[in-house]
Formats: structure tokens, C-alpha cells, sequence
């Protein structure tokens, strides 16, 4: 009869019921955590890309404007009769390096977390649209362009490594603007 009483006694059984919200509390701010390091560490590779894609364009707006009118010279030489492109794409990659203390390994860059990758960045390719030589239509003209694009793959904390890798690419340009 005692063990029935005891039984029947509703006194604390919204304790299970505590500890389910407590626990989906947290895993749902577990989740939100890792989608905002993921942003950081995506915004903080994109900015550091698009400074030195900046630098680049830099470098070879001396080349494509030597101190001649803007729509009216680009990165070229003379060589004998002909004339050719002088731009370069830079090293993008040595900037990101220093900058980011990235280490080359496997085709790609990859910056660690003590001993723990924090990303990689694989597939830089850089284009570099010279502004033309003489353009036939003055209104049209193009200017010095610095386009790139790079990968970038971040393992995830959440899901104690069974969720894929985050793989972005990134988009990025840079150019030259006269001012008027």
C-alpha cells in the first residue's frame, strides 16, 4: 500500500521536462555558435583576399596609367613594332601567408588552431583586364580590372565531425576608378 502512495506522488515530474528544454537550449546555442564562428572565419579569409587582390590592382595601376590621361593608356610596352601586355597577378598567395600564417600543404593553405585546422584555402585564380591601349569608343571604356576567386573549406566543430566540411567560394574584384 506504501509503495502505491509513493508511486501516485506527482511531486517532481516536471523535473524531466526541465532538463529536455535545458538540454535543447543548448544545443540549439551550440548550433548558433558554430554558424557564427563560420561567418567570422569566412568574412575574416574574404577581407584578407580582397586586400591583397587591392594590392595587385595597386601595383599594376602604375603600370597601366603612367602618368598619361586615364581613358587613354593601359599596361602596355613597346617592344620593337609590337606592343605587350605589362600587368602581373602578384603573389597573392605569399601575401596570405604572412598575413594570415598560412602553411602550404596538399595542393592548398591551411591555417591551424594549435594543432587543429581552423580552414583551407585551395583554387586562388586571379584576372587581371588591362584597361585597352586606344579605345576606338571613349564612352565605353574599360578599366583596370582585378577579379578573383578563391576556396574556401572550413571543418565544423558541431556535429563531432559526421556534418561535411563547409566549402564556399569566393568572389572578389577589385579596380581602378578615375575620380571626375
Amino acid at each position: 500500500m506504501k509503495a502505491i502512495k509513493i508511486l501516485k506522488n506527482k511531486s517532481g515530474s516536471g523535473a524531466p521536462m526541465i532538463l529536455a528544454i535545458v538540454l535543447v537550449i543548448i544545443i540549439l546555442s551550440t548550433a548558433v555558435f558554430e554558424y557564427m564562428r563560420l561567418l567570422i572565419v569566412a568574412q575574416g579569409v574574404r577581407d584578407s583576399v580582397q586586400s591583397a587582390i587591392i594590392d595587385v590592382a595597386t601595383e599594376n595601376w602604375d603600370e597601366a596609367y603612367p602618368g598619361l590621361r586615364e581613358g587613354y593608356s593601359g599596361g602596355y610596352s613597346l617592344s620593337g613594332s609590337d606592343w605587350y601586355q605589362n600587368v602581373s597577378s602578384g603573389n597573392v598567395y605569399g601575401r596570405l601567408q604572412n598575413v594570415l600564417d598560412l602553411k602550404h600543404e596538399q595542393g592548398g593553405y591551411v591555417k591551424y588552431a594549435g594543432s587543429i585546422v581552423e580552414y583551407k584555402l585551395s583554387g586562388l585564380s586571379l584576372d587581371v583586364q588591362n584597361a585597352p591601349l586606344a579605345p576606338s569608343n571613349p564612352s565605353g571604356i574599360t578599366q583596370l580590372n582585378v577579379t578573383g576567386m578563391v576556396t574556401v573549406e572550413v571543418p565544423l566543430s558541431f556535429g563531432w565531425e559526421h556534418l561535411p566540411m563547409m566549402e564556399i567560394t569566393l568572389r572578389l574584384k577589385s579596380s581602378y576608378v578615375p575620380k571626375f
